[in-house]
C-alpha cells in the first residue's frame, strides 16, 4: 500500500513540476507583455503560484523516493502500466482522456466551437461504441446544438 502511495506521489510530483515550469514560463510572458514592474504586473500571482508549485513538487518528489529511490518508483510504474494495458476498461479510459486533450488543445484551436464539439462527441461515442453511426451523428448534433443554444442564446456566454 505504501509503495502505491509513493508511486502516485512520484508521478504527481513530476506532473506538478512540469506544470509549474509551464506556469512560470507563461507568467514570464505575461510580465514581458505587461511591461510593468513585477509588483504591478498581472504576472505577480501566477509567478507566486508557479514558484510554490515548483517548491512543493520538489518536496513531494524527495518524499516519494526516500524508500527505494527513483528506480523503484519507475519499476512500480512500469508494473502498474502493464496492469493497465491488460485491462481493456483502463485502456479505454486513457484513450478517452486523450480524446479530451485533443479536443481541448487541438480541435478548439483549429475549428469553431460547434464543429470541434460535434467532432469530439462523434469520435468519443464512436470509439466507445455507444450505438450505430446514425444515432451517434444525431446525438452529437443535438447535444452540440443544445450546448450552443443554452450558452450563447440563453446565458449569453461567448463560446470559444
Amino acid at each position: 500500500m505504501e509503495n502505491k502511495k509513493n508511486m502516485r506521489d512520484f508521478l504527481s510530483s513530476i506532473v506538478t513540476f512540469l506544470l509549474s515550469i509551464y506556469v512560470l514560463f507563461e507568467s514570464r510572458n505575461i510580465y514581458i507583455k505587461a511591461g510593468k514592474a513585477m509588483y504591478l504586473s498581472p504576472a505577480l500571482i501566477p509567478t507566486m503560484l508557479g514558484a510554490m508549485m515548483l517548491v512543493l513538487s520538489i518536496l513531494l518528489f524527495v518524499s516519494s523516493i526516500k524508500d527505494g529511490g527513483p528506480g523503484a518508483r519507475v519499476g512500480e510504474f512500469s508494473a502498474y502500466m502493464k496492469d493497465v494495458k491488460a485491462d481493456p476498461n483502463s485502456l479505454r479510459m486513457l484513450i478517452g482522456l486523450a480524446f479530451m486533450g485533443i479536443y481541448t488543445f487541438v480541435l478548439l484551436g483549429l475549428f469553431p466551437f460547434w464543429l470541434a464539439t460535434f467532432l469530439f462527441m462523434f469520435l468519443l461515442m464512436f470509439f466507445l461504441e455507444a450505438g450505430d453511426i446514425i444515432h451517434i451523428v444525431i446525438i452529437s448534433a443535438v447535444i452540440t446544438a443544445l450546448v450552443v443554444f443554452l450558452f450563447q442564446v440563453c446565458f449569453r456566454v461567448p463560446l470559444p
